[in-house]
């Protein structure tokens, strides 16, 4: 016997999927139009830029500089190579932007851009044990129009009490721009065991 309608039950069960299938859909197109208005508000280049950034920050080297004191001239200490401030960064990397070198890297934000320069560490005019940027050190505008631009540091490497570190497993660059909020975060790579058997905090000069 052929039925001749629905029964309530699988009305409502229908009404239910469709109500699934529609508010599933409106969040799709929602999330796609805010991914549309989040990429038409950076530059067809700067996705590139970011993906080098995370290159450079992937690749640091835990590089240290030797400090002698004055008073005791036959004797050093390992200090690393990594400054940081809300608005600039200097550190080492193994994978810099222009080059194929070991590189000092610096990373500043100045009126709403991120300059990049970098030099690098065993280049014949370079003191490797202590380098630093030259006046004729290129700078290059990697990004641009960053409100509010900022770094923020967060949870700094366990060392042993013996050293004194400044060094951060992540790094978030913060900015906005055409009231959109950007956070990109960089991931610090580093091997431990290597770092703990290198820097031995203090030896004499042979």
């Amino acid at each position: 016997m052929n039925r001749a309608a629905f029964s309530l039950i699988e009305v409502l069960v229908a009404m239910v999927i469709v109500s699934l299938i529609t508010t599933t859909g409106m969040f799709a197109f929602k999330l796609s139009i805010s991914q549309i208005n989040r990429q038409d508000s950076l530059t067809f280049e700067e996705p590139m830029h970011f993906t080098q950034l995370k290159n450079l920050f992937n690749a640091t080297y835990f590089y240290t500089k030797e400090v002698r004191d004055p008073f005791k001239p036959n004797e050093f200490e390992y200090i690393y190579m990594f400054t940081k401030s809300e608005r600039e960064i200097t550190f080492v990397s193994d994978a810099p932007i222009y080059s194929k070198k070991l590189s000092l890297i610096n990373l500043k934000i100045i009126d709403d851009k991120l300059i990049y320069k970098e030099t690098a560490i065993y280049d014949e005019k370079q003191d490797y044990k202590n380098p630093v940027f030259f006046e004729d050190t290129v700078e290059h505008e990697i990004l641009h129009n960053i409100q509010n631009a900022k770094f923020i540091y967060e949870k700094p490497i366990d060392l042993p009490k013996d050293f004194e570190s400044n060094i951060p497993k992540l790094v978030t660059l913060k900015f906005e721009r055409v009231d959109v909020e950007f956070r990109y975060i960089f991931d610090i790579k580093y091997n431990f065991y290597q770092l703990k058997q290198y820097l031995k905090g203090k030896r004499s000069v042979e």
